[in-house]
């Protein structure tokens, strides 16, 4: 659904902003009180934990101070070297006042005795408070657990006699298990306390789900791993059996080991629901707040902005709708009055509808004066800012409409003479028009004979190409087997080479048999009588040898021959190669101009058939513009009378005295107006007139 109201909509702008105020404002408070909460719940638990911390050490050295108390006493020393335990525990009783533990053990860390238990003979060595007494001169205050009691604050001395001779050790200490210590903490820090042993809740102020303190529960895995892995402190908002806690967490260490964790909690149950009832009173106060200043500014706009809109709105719309009320006595009025804004658009509004009356007024007159033929009267009305343009187009239209009609005037009587004329001019245009077509007609026969012939030349080019085809592709053949010959001839020369290095090798053998010979007939000669037959066959091998050297130096001559011959026609191959690729280019390139004449004889035939059809083209337009003569003459019969008519027609508009701006045609021999239709002037006269084209 549209809102049209601008009042609503400024209301419900206004209502959204406030509400989005109120929201930022609640947030704020929101954070603000619930981190001031936190701030202050962090810092009472912080302290409460230290408070935790130094009551512990005071614990500490109240328990050392009441172990030398008791040790250093005569009455004790006596009664423990005679084992009096009668008089041991009226020592206790005097001395230990507020002691939850007192253990006495000898030398070997037997006990001999304890206040809080019947149990006795055990050996103690292993505690670090009762082995540390048993070193002269060192007396400590420490929290460990015991055998019979858990966690405690404990304070050491060490036992001598009369003599100065140590006879064993005593230790005093503080029960951390009791209820008593955590809570007077609670009472002075005012905020719950828990002493852990370990993870496990040793004693504590908390209650749990049923009623009952949360004594041997475990603490949270995160709290664990912080504080006893991590040595360090942790302090968060919790969860503990239904109530909300700031809680802080310390490592409770002794002797650098860590013992449990001590924790102190602020409950923030009360601060919560407080924090909860301001917010609801800071909400209904800011929605109240909100409720009324939507209502003043409803109303406001209701008054101010949304009645008087709708009237100027109103207006417009009677404007817009073109009821402005120009035949009426007086005009309308918005009857805003307001000193504002909006009063200021009212009386804009109104004075630009009496500006529009006028104007729409004035051109309603001057559109009636048009309506009825009267073209002298120009507006005199006092138009303002962009409306003088209105003012101008009107004035500007009545003149130019005035200086149309005289020129239409005028020009009537010049149409009635120009139409004779042009008469006069088709009769000799049909009669050139006859003449041109008979030439054109001998035109055509003597280009269709050229046609021909052109056509003829083209045909024998085309067979004069394609034998210079045939020519090109046998002189390439022989072109290629040339170059095969030459391939041969080159093959032949390598294998006389080949069988010349082959002779020279069986020279080389020849030589060397004849050396071999040679030396075997110096080894007969050698061996004498004996070697009569082995000389015989050297020297056959011998004879053999330079027989064999001969035919090889024979052969190797006829070799070289060959191979020389081999080369002259290899040459001769080449030369003759060189001239077939010489006879190829020549061919191609005749190819080629043969080539060029055929499509130029192409060319040629078909530029000569489209000056054929041309003049064909021509010869139809020439006994067109025969028949459309004789038309142009009965045209300009028509126009004659239809000049006359015009010339009635302009006699009922009223028109300034211009002179009318008469003009007449020149005479039909006019040597100006011949040299303007020779040169082809599209029918315009010489003296500017102008008939149109024809």
């Amino acid at each position: 659904m549209r809102i049209r109201s601008l009042g609503l909509k400024v209301s419900l702008i206004v209502a959204l902003m406030i509400a989005v105020i109120i929201c930022v404002i609640v947030y704020i408070v929101s954070t603000q009180s619930q981190a001031l909460i936190h701030d202050i719940t962090a810092n009472e638990a912080k302290a409460a934990n230290k408070s935790l911390i130094k009551e512990l050490e005071m614990l500490q050295t109240d328990a050392l101070t009441s172990a030398r108390v008791i040790a250093y006493s005569n009455d004790f020393v006596d009664a423990l070297l005679e084992m009096d335990e009668v008089r041991l525990k009226e020592v206790f009783d005097h001395y230990g006042e507020g002691l939850d533990l007192i253990t006495v053990c000898d030398t070997n860390g037997d006990v001999i005795m304890r206040m809080h238990s019947d149990m006795r003979g055990d050996n103690v060595l292993y505690q670090h408070a009762l082995s540390t007494a048993l070193v002269p001169g060192h007396n400590v205050s420490t929290i460990e657990r015991g055998t019979v009691v858990g966690l405690s604050t404990r304070g050491s001395a060490t036992i001598r006699d009369h003599d100065g001779t140590i006879i064993g050790a005593l230790v005093c200490g503080h029960d951390l298990s009791g209820n008593t210590f955590i809570d007077m903490m609670k009472e002075i820090t005012g905020s719950e306390v828990t002493i852990f042993d370990g993870d496990t809740r040793l004693s504590t102020t908390i209650i749990d789900d049923s009623g009952n303190r949360a004594v041997g529960t475990r603490a949270s895995d995160a709290v664990v791993n912080t504080v006893l892995s991590g040595r360090t402190d942790y302090s968060q908002e919790v969860i503990l059996f239904g109530s909300n806690y700031y809680a802080y967490y310390s490592p409770l260490i002794a002797d650098g080991e860590v013992l449990g964790m001590l924790f102190t909690g602020v409950c923030i149950d009360e601060a919560l629901v407080g924090q909860k009832n301001m917010m609801n009173t800071v909400l209904a106060v800011g929605i109240a707040c909100g409720v009324l200043s939507i209502l003043l500014v409803f109303i406001f706009n209701v008054f101010s902005v949304s009645k008087p809109l709708k009237k100027i709105g109103l207006f417009a719309e009677k404007i817009s709708n073109g009821d402005i009320g120009v035949s009426a006595a007086t005009a309308e009025t918005i009857a805003v009055r307001s000193s504002d804004e909006v009063g200021v658009l009212a009386r804009a509004l109104e004075h630009a509808y009496d500006q529009l009356r006028g104007y729409v007024g004035e051109i309603q007159e001057r559109m009636q004066g048009l309506a009825a033929g009267d073209l002298t009267a120009e507006s005199t009305f006092d138009f303002q800012g962009d409306f003088i343009l209105i003012k101008d187009s009107i004035n500007d239209h009545i003149r130019n409409l005035n200086h149309t009609m005289s020129e239409i005037n005028g020009s009537s009587t010049q149409v009635s003479s120009g139409a004779k004329q042009v008469a006069d001019g088709a009769q000799s245009l049909a009669q050139g028009a006859t003449q041109q077509a008979a030439a054109i007609e001998e035109l055509s026969s003597s280009i269709a004979e050229i046609a021909e012939r052109t056509k003829a030349n083209a045909d024998t080019a085309n067979r004069t190409s394609a034998l210079s085809g045939t020519i090109k592709d046998n002189a390439e053949r022989g072109s290629h087997q040339m170059d095969d010959m030459i391939s041969a001839v080159r093959e032949i020369n390598d294998a006389s080479k080949s069988i010349s290095k082959i002779i020279k090798t069986i020279d080389d053998i020849a030589f060397q048999t004849n050396i071999l010979a040679l030396n075997a007939a110096v080894e007969a000669a050698r061996a004498g009588q004996h070697g009569k037959g082995f000389a015989v066959v050297a020297e056959e091998v011998r004879n053999l040898a330079s027989k064999s050297a001969e035919a090889a130096r024979e052969t190797g001559d006829m070799i070289q021959n060959s191979m020389e011959k081999a080369a002259l026609g290899s040459r001769i191959a080449g030369e003759t190669a060189a001239s077939l690729t010489e006879i190829v280019t020549g061919i191609n390139e005749s190819t080629r101009l043969v080539a060029e004449i055929v499509r130029a004889s192409d060319e040629q035939s078909m530029g000569i058939m489209q000056i054929n059809t041309g003049i064909d083209q021509v010869a139809q337009v020439v006994q067109h513009n025969s028949a459309t003569a004789e038309q142009s003459a009965a045209a300009a019969e028509e126009m004659s009378g239809q000049s006359s008519l015009l010339q009635q027609l302009i006699t009922q508009f009223r028109l300034k005295d211009e002179g009318h701006m008469q003009r007449t045609l020149p005479p039909a021999g006019n040597p100006a107006r011949k040299r303007h239709a020779a040169a082809g002037n599209d029918g315009y006269f010489a003296d500017g007139g102008d008939f149109g084209k024809y």
